[in-house]
This record gives C-alpha cells, structure tokens and sequence, in this order.
C-alpha cells in the first residue's frame, strides 16, 4: 500500500527572510502522489492514462469531490488507504460546521456566531447589575479588590505557622478565600470591560474617521496655499512680461 505523504513539520524558518509569511504545513499534502493515487482509488483516470491525471493533478484542475465512487471493489488496505487521503485533501464540509456551530483552525476553535462570554457563562458569582453602567458598576469592584487585598496582607503578615500545620489537619490557608475573591473579581472585571468592545470600537471608528478628516482639511489647505502662490507667481510674471513689452 502507497501511504500518503504526510506534511513534514518546516524547521524554524526566519520570517524575517521572506517576502511573505511561509504557507502552512498542510499544503504539502497535495502532492502530485497522493492526487494521482486519490484519483485512481476513486475510479478515476485508469493505469492507460496516469499521465494525463498526473498533468492535471499538476496543474491544480483536479475535483476529487466531483469523482463518483469506485467500480471495483477496494481491499481493506485500499479503503484505509482512500480514508486517509479523504481526511488530508478533501474540502471541509459546511454543513457539519453550521450543525455543530463551531470549528477549529491550526489550533484554535470558533464559532459560527462569535459571542461575548458573560460572567454567568464562566461559572463566575453576580458581582454587577448588568442594567447598571459601567461607571456605576465598576468602582465597587476595584474598591472590593483594594480592600480584599489588604485583608490577604494582614493575613500573610501575622505570626508564621509551622510549615504543613494546616495541611496536616487538613485545614485550608487563611488566604485561600481571599485569593479566590480576588480571582473572581479580577475575571469579573475583565468580562464586564470586554462587553464594552462594541462601544470602544464605535469611538475609534469616530476618531479615526475625525483625524481622516483633519489630515484632508490639511492637505487642502496647503493645496488652496499652493494655488495662491502660483497665481501670484503668474501675475507677476505677466507684469514683467508687459514691461518688457513682450
């Protein structure tokens, strides 16, 4: 059995030393191999004609979803074999994506409907009023977390206990409670920024359009400034021009 090439992992290749950022790994698997073997697994081309399927696998006009299934049967090696090939060339399938409403890319999943995760969503205690503003909302956090980090400080500050003594009795640090607060605080405070995203990109969406305009008021300007000049360069030119009787 012909296994299909695997994309090999590029070394470290300097960015730096190209044009354009190197493509991903993943194109290696459509080499010229494994699209003629793709083919004929598919009953495509027969053995009389691998070289027009090569060409055509070369040149990129080859539609391996458009194949219809085999004649002939496949063995078991020949079936695992078409199996791979499928999973490395064959197009991703939409539909499956729009069920699942989620897919993942070199490593990072998304979703069909990107969302903003809430703090309820996360498992995170209700510290705000969601009807609330932010200017509302907020300074209560930051005035919690200020005052929760300086009972953790009185907390670590006081007489030293025996190494492993709360351990021992299987007791809990005193801090614990007060680094867990924090935590959520702090991923609450994050979460509740992050529902702002929509307003943050609107105003920058307003400065930049304003600086935009500012830079083309500029530029017509020293352009009207340009024009003045040359029209006084021009009539003091005729003006000399007429003195000299030319």
């Amino acid at each position: 059995m012909n296994a299909p090439a695997q994309p090999q992992e590029d070394a470290n290749v300097p960015i730096t030393n190209t044009l354009f950022p190197p493509p991903p790994d993943f194109y290696k698997a459509y080499a010229d191999d494994n699209l003629r073997r793709s083919l004929e697994l598919r009953g495509g081309p027969s053995n009389t004609s691998k070289a027009r399927a090569g060409a055509a696998a070369a040149s990129g006009n080859v539609d391996v979803d458009g194949l219809a299934a085999p004649d002939f049967d496949l063995n078991d090696e020949q079936r695992l074999e078409l199996t791979e090939l499928r999973a490395l060339l064959d197009k991703p399938r939409a539909d499956w994506v729009s069920e699942e409403g989620r897919w993942m890319s070199f490593g990072e999943i998304y979703t069909t409907e990107p969302k903003i995760p809430t703090a309820e969503s996360i498992g995170l205690p209700r510290f705000v009023d969601p009807d609330e503003e932010p200017q509302t909302s907020f300074p209560p956090l930051l005035h919690s977390f200020l005052h929760t980090l300086l009972l953790l400080l009185d907390v670590l500050t006081n007489t030293a206990r025996i190494p492993g003594e709360l351990e021992e009795k299987g007791w809990a640090h005193e801090g614990d409670q007060y680094i867990q607060h924090m935590t959520n605080l702090a991923a609450t405070l994050m979460v509740s920024a992050n529902q702002l995203r929509g307003v943050q990109a609107e105003a920058t969406l307003v400065l930049l359009m304003e600086r935009q305009l500012a830079i083309r008021r500029e530029q017509t300007a020293a352009l009207q400034d340009k024009c003045k000049a040359i029209a006084s360069r021009l009539k003091e030119l005729k003006v000399v021009a007429a003195e000299a009787g030319v």
